[in-house]
């Protein structure tokens, strides 16, 4: 009995030790910390307003985000060698510090508060390129970014894709991926010689260098849209195990690898935290631990010798940035999505200055609001950070029209405006939103001219607004900023402007919103159809107008951009053609420069018998002989294989078919954002009345 019990005490005695085994493994045996920032946009110093839906009166600044760190470690124990500093991009430029010095200040800054990496992100880039470069190349703070190359410079020469940083014993790889959308976000002249590469592509590249060197987690800093927007990116990025980037809702829910970290807010209103354990031999990715903290100023002890510094750099700016220019009597609200009254103030200064009848700015150029009380220089650069010129450019109503209907659409960010007066219903679809615009006192007519002030961002974007870039005569005014500090300057207070400018319909009256799609813009000569072939009289009218509208030699229009007609067209009214063209939403107009042998096969494969793409085309007449081969007629001029021609197509026409052309790199520009519109006024500017001309013999 006794040795049964001894037997049994010993099995027990193995059992518990086996258990406090496995609960010791499951003990993490390190820790890594990550502390991140996102968009920092050059604000060295604390801010008043909202962070995580709360109101504060001091928050951020470089020397409090250090001292909230140094809190935060103290607090938990956490070891500066097991510890990682990052920021997502946008961190150099946005105030007046950070304009005053060419982004220098803020990057010093954070080298001293110790950041290990960040992201470049686009606004690194408002500078200019060869000063991106001297940041890049002074290695202060690593800047990061894989999917850029300088197309002036060998690979890899100018843009570090990722680093491999050691922490808490271990291998860490960080991967910069930069914004892809360059154009759409700042000025052209800044990115010449920037190439975009694949997403995809540069961050698996990048990813597999760094696992062969050792890294054995990869962190993704990402000023790219599509972490936040994109639902599978486990499938875009298999090879990363965590994503800190802009954008990321903090309900998102991780099950899977990449996991993505809840954006911290910006401006360095808050800091993020995350922290992954070491368990029973591997990092336990899934199961991390992460939160956004409010840095507020008022409670947090600032870094000594970072508050010192900027104490010094502010003594230096204070006396300029200081001055009263004026003194506000409200408060002016930023919007990015809808009328804003500091977007109006700057709209009408910029018509006042420059004499224009009309002005535009985009909401994007606008950072901050503008609070009660007196108005100082330092107030006016954060809220217009960008050195941007004023541009006169001439413009006709139709070009206004579409300007205005792209606003509307959400697609670019509202555009705020001085001297427009706009009805429109916002329940109606996108492109046929205006119902009446009002240019002063008058109607806006549609084949007048009008001046326009806007800002040379705008003018260049041919992505978001390409009808700037057509307009007329255009000439610069000076600085934007500049002249709003004089034009405010000369007024003793300024007060938010109580009327709208932009009223949505919908408010109003229903029966009359949906009159205005019902309306007729133009009659047709005569009635046309639709039948599915490439001798459509609609497609080939829709095709004709995109030639002459674009002044292109030629143009393709797939025949499936229109449904098949069941009642002739000859009456064109908005709801019409929301009816007849098959897209859900406006469809981009194109132009690009092919060879007259790359046309011929593009012509070839739309007259197929079994084409699975009949097309439609306009400038010139194909000829099929017996033996099926095609003989290409211009209406103008002559036809050689080598020669270049201008050709107007739709976005989203198949740049490469295996086998017959591949016009992927071809020279593409953007002529309009919505076919239809294209389609309507070039009826509209020509009163319905345009040749139909025979194209097949």
């Amino acid at each position: 009995m006794v040795k049964n019990l001894s037997i049994v005490a010993v099995l027990m005695m193995c059992l518990l030790a086996g258990l406090i085994i496995s609960d010791y493994l499951k003990l993490p045996s390190k820790e890594l910390v990550i502390f991140y920032t996102s968009n920092l946009r050059g604000q060295i110093k604390p801010f008043s307003g909202v962070v995580l839906d709360h109101k504060y009166d001091q928050a951020g600044g470089l020397a409090f985000i250090k001292g909230y760190i140094e809190r935060m470690s103290k607090a938990f124990n956490f070891k500066p060698e097991n510890t990682l500093l990052l920021d997502t991009g946008d961190a150099l430029f946005g105030t007046a510090e950070a304009t005053l010095t060419m982004g220098d200040v803020p990057l010093r800054l954070m080298a001293k508060a110790g950041y290990d990496a960040m992201a470049i992100g686009n606004m690194e880039f408002e500078y200019g390129f060869d000063a991106l470069k001297g940041f890049i190349n002074s290695n202060l703070v690593p800047m990061l970014a894989c999917n850029y190359r300088d197309v002036s410079a060998p690979v890899s020469e100018t843009f570090k894709p990722g680093i491999i940083v050691e922490k808490a014993g271990t291998k860490i790889g960080i991967i910069g991926l930069g914004h892809a959308e360059l154009a759409r976000n700042t000025r052209q002249d800044n990115i010449e010689n920037v190439e975009i590469i694949n997403m995809v592509t540069s961050v698996q590249n990048t990813a597999a260098n760094l696992k062969a060197k050792g890294a054995e987690l990869i962190i993704l800093l990402s000023h790219h849209p599509v972490t936040a927007e994109n639902k599978n990116v486990g499938e875009l990025f298999p090879d990363v195990d965590v994503i800190i980037g802009d954008m990321i809702s903090s309900t998102i829910s991780n099950s899977a690898k990449p996991v993505l970290c809840n954006t911290a807010s910006s401006r360095g209103g808050a800091i993020g935290l995350t922290k992954i354990s070491y368990n029973a031999g591997k990092w336990d990715v899934l199961g991390l631990y992460n939160r956004v903290f409010a840095v507020n100023a008022a409670e947090i002890p600032p870094d000594k010798e970072l508050s010192e510094e900027i104490a010094r750099v502010e003594s230096k700016v204070d006396g300029l940035l200081e001055e009263t220019i004026t003194e506000s009597k409200g408060v002016f609200n930023h919007s990015y999505t809808e009328e804003s009254t500091i977007g109006s103030l700057i709209a009408d200064c910029m018509k006042e200055v420059s004499g224009a009848q009309i002005a535009l700015t985009n909401s994007g150029g606008i950072k901050t609001s503008l609070g009660e009380g007196k108005v100082s220089l330092r107030k006016l650069f954060n809220i217009m950070p960008f050195e941007n010129n004023l541009v006169v450019v001439e413009l006709t109503g139709a070009q206004l029209e579409n300007i205005i209907e792209t606003s509307l659409s959400g697609k670019t960010g509202f555009l705020q405006s001085a001297g427009i007066n706009c009805i429109y219903s916002g329940s109606n679809p996108a492109g046929f939103r205006i119902i009446q615009i009002d240019i002063g006192e008058q109607p806006l007519e549609f084949d007048s001219t009008y001046t326009v002030a806007i800002n040379d961002f705008m003018f260049n974007n041919k992505i978001d607004w390409p009808e700037f870039s057509q307009g007329k005569n255009a000439s610069i005014k000076g600085l934007i900023r500049e002249n709003l500090v004089n034009h405010l300057r000369k007024r003793q207070f300024i007060s938010p402007e109580t009327n709208r400018r932009f009223n949505d319909f919908q408010e109003l009256d229903e029966t009359l919103r949906i009159q205005s799609l019902a309306h007729s813009l133009v009659e047709l000569e005569k009635e046309i159809t639709n039948d599915g072939t490439s001798n459509s009289e609609y497609c080939r009218l829709l095709a004709e107008i995109l030639r002459l509208e674009t002044q292109a030699d030629f143009a393709f229009v797939p025949v499936d951009i229109i449904r098949r007609t069941r009642e002739p067209l000859k009456r064109i009214t908005p709801s019409r053609i929301l009816s007849d063209f098959s897209a859900n939403s406006a469809i981009s107009v194109m132009i690009i420069e092919l060879d007259g042998a790359t046309i011929k096969n593009i012509v070839q494969r739309g007259l197929e018998k079994n084409s699975t793409m009949p097309t439609a085309f306009s400038g010139f007449s194909a000829e099929l002989d017996d033996n099926k081969d095609i003989k290409i007629h211009p209406w103008n001029n002559s036809f050689a294989p080598d020669k270049i021609y201008k050709v107007a197509i739709n976005d989203g026409f198949p740049l490469k078919i295996e086998g017959l052309y591949n016009i992927s790199k071809a020279n593409l520009s953007k002529y309009s954002s919505d076919i239809r519109r294209t389609f309507i006024n070039g009826l509209r500017s020509r009163n319905g009345q345009v040749e139909i001309k025979r194209v097949l013999y």
